[in-house]
């Protein structure tokens, strides 16, 4: 949960890779941004694939990297779920976890979905999830082409730093980028709906976060997933009017 930034699309020419790292690297200097050229990122490991150039930066501590790395056609592309693409034993790995995953959510979860979904007045409220089998090779080749970061916890400058940095790399490198903003901010430039955003997703993960310690804590011995989901949705029920 949290407000986040999404973008993907391809550069206008992949030729420009060059030119656009020096030149955020020079913009992320100025605003006293670290960053790592996808060299440095190789040579640290944090990058595990080849065939990538680009660039990463770090806008504020609370606040995901802003990546922008390209392959050879020039697409903005997602170098965790690219090195998946290369490393069939990786991504074998994670389907079955997955499907371990989605198949322990079921046998816990039981035939009792329905009723952990019933609820009575709205607001706040949580269910058991209803789990996706295991993805296959097309989902790593789609999630590829996807990057996003997070600013949630860095707050509404660095938000629109990020905006920023992102339109700029639109209008000079990519016009057909296309970037998603959570908050709205990025089409529609409104600061004070973008603070008031901020604000009540904080507030709602934070009386999320107080509903499952309490959960946990009202218990005297051994719960099953229904139950717990069930005191978690009485705690979040007893804290909706603390939202306005």
């Amino acid at each position: 949960m949290g407000i986040s930034i999404a973008y993907s699309g391809k550069l206008r020419d992949p030729a420009v890779v060059p030119e656009l790292v020096g030149d955020l690297a020079a913009k992320a200097e100025s605003a006293g941004w670290p960053c790592k050229t996808m060299k440095e990122l190789v040579a640290e490991k944090r990058v595990t694939c080849s065939g990538l150039e680009g660039i990463t930066l770090y806008p504020h501590r609370e606040c995901e990297p802003l990546h922008f790395h390209f392959d050879g056609e020039g697409t903005f592309t997602n170098h965790y779920y690219h090195a998946l693409l290369g490393n069939t034993e990786m991504a074998d790995m994670m389907r079955q976890a997955l499907a371990e995953s989605a198949a322990l959510t079921r046998n816990l979860a039981g035939g009792s979905r329905e009723e952990a979904e019933r609820g009575s007045g709205g607001g706040l409220r949580v269910s058991v999830p209803q789990l996706p089998e295991a993805p296959g090779a097309e989902f790593f080749k789609q999630g590829s082409r996807y990057n996003w970061t997070k600013t949630q916890f860095a707050g509404p400058k660095v938000h629109v730093a990020v905006c920023a940095i992102l339109r700029y790399v639109q209008q000079r490198y990519a016009p057909e980028l296309e970037i998603k903003d959570a908050s709205g901010y990025f089409v529609d430039g409104d600061y004070e709906k973008l603070e008031a955003e901020l604000a009540y997703v904080e507030r709602i993960t934070s009386l999320a976060s107080d509903a499952v310690q309490a959960a946990a804590m009202s218990s005297k011995g051994p719960m099953g997933l229904d139950a717990f989901v069930e005191r978690i949705n009485q705690e979040l029920a007893e804290a909706r009017n603390r939202l306005h």
